[in-house]
């Protein structure tokens, strides 16, 4: 099984609730009804950006989907298919970006109480590694060091109810379109948790220090998304 995470940028011709209202109806019904899909396609899920965080003007996205495959070659298969023509087609008219990357499946950090209940606060986060550093030590020091850092540092790990990394399918690396290595995804109760761990200097202080180590920092992409809506579930 891999994994498909997109952050997705509306058409500048639609205005953000149009965008949303599409994206969640027509363009969600055609990729679940798509034919080209059916056996490949397992869960898809879809963020959207927070009202207050479309405050933030650096940030070009509007949302994230997440989707689960069963395997790369039937990814790949599925795209091609001519059946699929109208969701690639729709995709095309919808979204004026989708920065997607392909992952392995999420490697939980802390994985959380089963029932997390509501409300929930998601950081989604694509992640560069840091200038000079080869792939295999980046993705080797965001597991076993930052990870770990993250969940035993208590300052940090009170304010999380679930932390993963998802990191990038070695053959995804041949597309030279996108330069993201994973995605981290970090559950808060709310906002005012998220970024009361930005600025309590015990935990902020901490989880800088160690970004510097292997990230490139200037080039993170994140946003702020409520809990996911589940479009559909075939695992």
């Amino acid at each position: 099984m891999i994994k498909r995470i997109g952050f997705v940028a509306r058409n500048p011709a639609l205005s953000i609730d149009e965008f949303h209202t599409r994206w969640q109806g027509p363009h969600a019904d055609l990729v679940t009804d798509s034919p080209a899909a059916a056996d490949q396609l397992l869960r898809y899920e879809q963020h959207r950006r927070t009202a207050r965080d479309y405050e933030r003007a650096e940030c070009p996205y509007d949302g994230v989907a997440v989707q689960w495959y069963r395997s790369w070659d039937g990814f790949l298969a599925m795209r091609e298919d001519p059946r699929h023509a109208e969701v690639r087609a729709d995709a095309a008219d919808l979204f004026s970006e989708v920065l997607e990357v392909f992952t392995e499946p999420e490697m939980e950090v802390i994985a959380g109480p089963e029932d997390r209940g509501e409300p929930i606060t998601k950081l989604i986060c694509g992640v560069r590694h840091k200038a000079g550093m080869t792939l295999e030590d980046f993705h080797r020091y965001w597991w076993e060091v930052h990870g770990p850092l993250n969940r035993d540092t208590p300052a940090v790990r009170k304010y999380f109810i679930r932390y993963e990394q998802n990191h990038r399918l070695p053959q995804d690396y041949d597309r030279a379109e996108c330069d993201l290595d994973g995605v981290t995804i970090e559950w808060f109760r709310s906002a005012r948790d998220f970024f009361g761990m930005a600025v309590d200097p015990e935990s902020r202080d901490v989880i800088r220090a160690d970004e510097e180590n292997f990230l490139d920092t200037d080039g993170l992409v994140w946003l702020l998304t409520g809990p996911e809506r589940v479009v559909l579930d075939r695992r």
